[in-house]
């Protein structure tokens, strides 16, 4: 396992994954995730502006996909400035859903690029991002959808909230020793998307979800069902953000030990 030198202190190991606290001003390490915002700072990134959800730096095999793109039009480039990532190195960008926290940041973000990245959205919210960015590139996803050579879209996955459904989109990154899914909230149904993930890839090991799953308020007898079923389902660590919850991660904590970390904002994860 290398080292890496993106860090400002050392890093932990989470079943065979790199943990950084944080970044320096220096592009982070291949294959490498950068929470850009989320509800939580880093303790050594204090001052990064966390009221939006989690929107994430992807470097995978020299491209660079932003997963999400906060709550707040102006926060998304000060975080970007403030880590030291290139706004000029991101190749495409992917939203999760539609809901406000994830896409606000999008518009000044597009203006600030000088080659427009190509934007991935789930179809059922296309025609409001295309009619808020006209200039933009938009692909309205359905279906499973390549991004760049090892990362894809495993199409519309419907979450029932309650307000609702909720159209949500996951991306995976294939690599060879197993699969890397971010997800932006994905509500309780967490274990939806895992199965969908799975029936996509033809049920490859899962060796990391990353991301949100949206547990603030669900029962401690359901959470932990649900970490059962997500270790029932052979998923192998969690770097969970955003919207997972106090309670929730308090209880992942115990029932996955040092196999689940926190993703906040300024840490880095090399897989």
């Amino acid at each position: 396992m290398k080292s890496t030198h993106s860090c400002r202190v050392s890093y932990v190991v989470l079943a065979g994954l790199l943990v950084c606290s944080s970044v320096v001003a220096a592009s982070p390490p291949d294959n490498s995730i950068t929470a850009v915002s989320s509800h939580e700072p880093s303790k050594s990134k204090a001052d990064l502006y966390t009221k939006g959800a989690l929107s994430a730096y992807i470097k995978v095999n020299g491209k660079v996909i932003l997963f999400d793109t906060g709550g707040k039009a102006t926060s998304l480039l000060k975080n970007l400035e403030e880590l030291g990532l290139d706004v000029g190195a991101i190749d495409a960008i992917v939203l999760s859903h539609s809901e406000p926290g994830h896409v606000q940041g999008l518009p000044d973000l597009l203006n600030a690029a000088a080659m427009k990245p190509k934007i991935y959205v789930p179809a059922a919210a296309a025609t409001a991002i295309v009619q808020a960015n006209q200039d933009a590139e938009v692909f309205a996803v359905l279906k499973p959808t390549r991004v760049l050579p090892d990362a894809w879209l495993v199409g519309a996955i419907e979450l029932e909230t309650k307000g609702g459904t909720l159209i949500e989109q996951a991306l995976v990154l294939d690599q060879p020793d197993g699969l890397v899914v971010i997800v932006g909230c994905s509500h309780p149904e967490i274990i939806e998307v895992v199965q969908q993930v799975k029936e996509v890839f033809g049920h490859r090991r899962i060796k990391l979800v990353a991301g949100g799953i949206h547990l603030q308020k669900t029962p401690s007898d359901e959470i932990r069902e649900i970490s059962l079923k997500l270790q029932q389902k052979g998923v192998k660590s969690l770097a969970l953000s955003n919207c997972t919850g106090a309670p929730a991660m308090k209880i992942f904590r115990q029932e996955w030990g040092d196999r689940v970390v926190s993703l906040d904002g300024g840490d880095t994860i090399e897989f």
